[in-house]
C-alpha cells in the first residue's frame, strides 16, 4: 500500500471525524466535563436533587446557584428543564405530595397488621431522626406553598386515624382512644419541632411512653 493510500484512509476514519478534540488548557477541560455533566442531568434529577437539599438544609437553600453548587453543573442545565425556581418549586411540591399519597395509602393497609406490630412501626418512625429533619423542613416549607401544606394536613389526619384505630383494637373506648391518640401524635410533633433545643429521648424511652399510652 503506497504512502498516499495510508494517508486517506487515516483521515477517513470514523473515529478522527466523529470524536471531538481534547482541549489544551485545564479549564477547557474542566469546561468541557461540566457540560457533559450537565447534559445527563435530568429532570426527575433536579426534582430529586432539590428535595434532599430541603431535606438537609430547609426551604432557604432552595436557590439557584445553590443548587448548581449542589449537583456540580452550570444554570445552563437548570434553565434546560425549569423556567425559574418557582417551576422547580412547583415540581418539588408536586412530588413530595405524591410520595406522601403513597404514605397515606400505606396507612390504610396497617388495620390488616397486628396490633402489636403497628405499635412497633409507630415506635421505629418516632425515633427515626432522618424522618424528624424531614418533617421539620417540610412543615416550614408548607407555611409558604398551599400544596405541601394540604399533604401534610392528609397526612396528619390520616396519622391520626391510624393511631385511633389502633388504640379502639387495644380495647379503648372512643374518648380514651381519642385521648391517647391524639397524645401519641402531639408526643411525635413535639419530638420534631423540640429536637434542637430538648433532650433527644432514645429508643428505650419512646417505647416506655407509647406502652404508657397502650396500656389500659
Amino acid at each position: 500500500m503506497t504512502a498516499g493510500s495510508s494517508t486517506a484512509s487515516h483521515s477517513d476514519s470514523p473515529d478522527d471525524r466523529t470524536a471531538p478534540p481534547r482541549p489544551r488548557s485545564k479549564k477547557a477541560r474542566a469546561q468541557q466535563t461540566r457540560r457533559r455533566r450537565t447534559a445527563r442531568l435530568s429532570y426527575d434529577d433536579w426534582v430529586d436533587g432539590a428535595l434532599n437539599l430541603l431535606s438537609r438544609e430547609g426551604v432557604g437553600a432552595i436557590k439557584i446557584p445553590r443548587l448548581c453548587q449542589e449537583l456540580g453543573v452550570t444554570k445552563g442545565s437548570f434553565y434546560w428543564h425549569f423556567d425559574d425556581i418557582e417551576q422547580l418549586m412547583a415540581a418539588m411540591a408536586d412530588r413530595w405530595s405524591a410520595v406522601q399519597s403513597e404514605t397515606v395509602r400505606e396507612l390504610g393497609a396497617f388495620a390488616a397488621i397486628p396490633v402489636e406490630e403497628r405499635i412497633e412501626k409507630m415506635a421505629a418512625m418516632l425515633v427515626d431522626k432522618r424522618h424528624w429533619m424531614v418533617e421539620t423542613t417540610v412543615r416550614e416549607w408548607s407555611r409558604s406553598n398551599s400544596k405541601v401544606a394540604d399533604a401534610v394536613r392528609n397526612l396528619d389526619q390520616r396519622v391520626f386515624e391510624t393511631v385511633y384505630r389502633t388504640m379502639l383494637d387495644l380495647g379503648f373506648d372512643e374518648n380514651q382512644a381519642g385521648l391517647r391518640a391524639g397524645a401519641m401524635v402531639y408526643i411525635g410533633l413535639g419530638l420534631i419541632h423540640g429536637r434542637d433545643n430538648l433532650p433527644t429521648p432514645t429508643t428505650e424511652q419512646v417505647h416506655s411512653v407509647i406502652e404508657l399510652l397502650a396500656r389500659p
